[in-house]
């Protein structure tokens, strides 16, 4: 279970992309296995869906980034990738160029790209994502607000079990990590009985 969302701003667009958090996923355990990735200077990657076609996809689409010259490129070069080796995955592509400001891409199956104009979901939270982005998006918000706007889509989505998510943006500076909001897993206390002690045991 993963969800991965975008929103196109005034001048910039965030990705951010989670997991299980019943799962043991390499995300935060490894940042180079983050469901969100630069392709360059000034395009993100980001994935939901079965975690070895991520990567697959991930690395199949950094093989070919000489080639990518603009938003749109990097979409059709996904999207031949989740048919050729990642067909469980979804994608949100994110760019910046001087000419067009910040664009999106959501990528899913067969279908070709498809543009997304201000906002887009994918994966088992799609559907939660998709109401708050509908209820409280609106044009002309800041990267603050967009930042709030994700933490809402992220707060219905941990009703799925989701839980750690990085957030990146995209604009005139390029692409970077913008924060991570880590869900701390709980402790749970147990006694033996046999013993008498407590065990701390961690419950992902």
């Amino acid at each position: 279970m993963d969800s991965v969302f975008g929103v196109v701003g005034s001048g910039f667009a965030v990705v951010a992309a989670g997991t299980s958090a019943a799962g043991r996923s390499f995300v935060f355990r490894n940042t180079d296995h983050d469901r969100v990735t630069r392709l360059g200077t000034n395009l993100l990657l980001g994935v939901s869906g079965v975690p070895g076609d991520c990567l697959r996809l991930r690395d199949e689409v950094r093989a070919s980034a000489s080639k990518i010259r603009s938003t749109a490129a990097a979409a059709d070069i996904v999207r031949e990738a989740v048919i050729g080796c990642a067909q469980s995955a979804n994608a949100m592509i994110a760019g910046y160029d001087s000419a067009e400001g910040p664009t999106m891409y959501a990528v899913g199956g067969t279908a070709p790209p498809e543009r997304v104009g201000h906002y887009g979901t994918a994966g088992c939270g799609a559907g939660l994502c998709r109401t708050v982005m509908e209820n409280h998006y609106r044009p002309g918000m800041t990267v603050n607000e967009v930042v709030a706007l994700v933490d809402r889509c992220i707060k219905e989505v941990r009703r799925l079990g989701l839980a750690s998510f990085v957030i990146m943006i995209v604009d005139k500076d390029g692409a970077r990590e913008y924060t991570r909001r880590i869900l701390r897993p709980k402790v749970v206390i147990e006694m033996k009985s046999t013993q008498g002690a407590p065990t701390v045991n961690s419950n992902n």
